[in-house]
């Protein structure tokens, strides 16, 4: 079985999870109080154990230069969907610029290289996730708001995620292990992060109006660039770098197809964007990328094979 058939099976039971998260919704088993302290769970907890515990590993310095290599490269990916921005939404709304920048490679990318990927997949896309969280708090923040003075040092760093990530980076240079008890434990935790996440987004889903989801023409055209232009540019330009590393460009070709962040409704409410379109926006992304993401990451699998 190739690893794109692995792929396209973990996303059909990430989307039974979902359709779990909706039932629960539509049964009133769970309550949008339940969700936003699910949401709080995993942003605050869950998620960062997951991306300290992927750390968690002996040191070998070829795998930290791929590490490494995993920042500098997301960097140009990010910029790749900057400029996709620029030429493609230069008068669209602020909502739609955040939506096309920023991918949901916290609830759906990292669940999907754990499951596909492991742990060591894990300990890359963490490189990923730290980079694009520090930029979603900055120039994210600025997309939505237009205020500058919005961007610290201490909003970029100072979130959970990123704590995760660098403290679990620290004890991997310094080779702190944890003990077993601990360890066992926290990877526990961590495993709450794939059905915990896909029923959060089963839950935007039923609290979405779904016609509402299918009639407005640009939120097509922003998901469109979301889900297929921008990871074709991506996933180019994936291969042609001197990448030779399968598990670096898989990793960093899963996140890059992943849906829109679901932080593009979160940030439009608190920042003054459009809170309602950006969560349709996530919920449809979301659904279409069962589609979408097996197409791109069979398109990745052939990019990596003649390269």
């Amino acid at each position: 079985m190739t690893v794109s058939s692995i792929i396209l099976q973990q996303l059909g039971s990430m989307f039974i999870l979902i359709l779990f998260g909706y039932i629960l919704i539509k049964g009133n088993v769970l309550n949008s109080s339940g969700t936003k302290q699910i949401a709080k769970m995993l942003a605050n907890f869950i998620t960062p154990v997951l991306l300290f515990m992927s750390f968690q590993r002996a040191y070998h310095s070829s795998q930290f230069k791929w590490f490494l290599a995993t920042v500098g490269i997301t960097i140009l990916l990010m910029a790749v969907r900057i400029l996709v921005n620029y030429f493609f939404l230069r008068n669209a709304s602020r909502t739609d610029r955040y939506a096309t920048t920023f991918t949901n490679a916290g609830f759906i990318g990292i669940p999907l290289v754990l499951a596909v990927l492991g742990y060591e997949g894990v300990f890359f896309v963490s490189a990923y996730s730290a980079v694009t969280n520090i930029l979603q708090r900055t120039y994210g923040i600025y997309i939505i708001s237009g205020d500058k003075s919005l961007i610290t040092p201490k909003r970029a760093l100072l979130n959970p995620a990123t704590l995760g990530a660098l403290t679990g980076l620290i004890f991997y240079l310094l080779q702190i292990q944890l003990p077993t008890l601990l360890s066992d434990s926290l990877f526990t935790i961590a495993d709450l992060n794939t059905p915990l996440a896909m029923i959060l987004l089963g839950s935007y889903v039923a609290e979405s109006k779904l016609l509402n989801l299918f009639n407005h023409p640009r939120a097509y055209w922003t998901t469109f660039l979301a889900l297929i232009l921008s990871p074709i540019i991506s996933i180019s330009l994936l291969w042609l770098l001197p990448l030779d590393n399968y598990l670096v460009f898989f990793v960093l070709a899963i996140a890059t197809a992943a849906p829109i962040a679901v932080n593009t409704a979160l940030f439009s409410q608190l920042y003054g964007g459009d809170y309602e379109y950006g969560a349709r926006l996530v919920v449809l992304s979301t659904l279409l990328s069962i589609i979408s993401m097996p197409l791109m990451l069979r398109f990745a699998d052939f990019a990596f094979l003649m390269n």
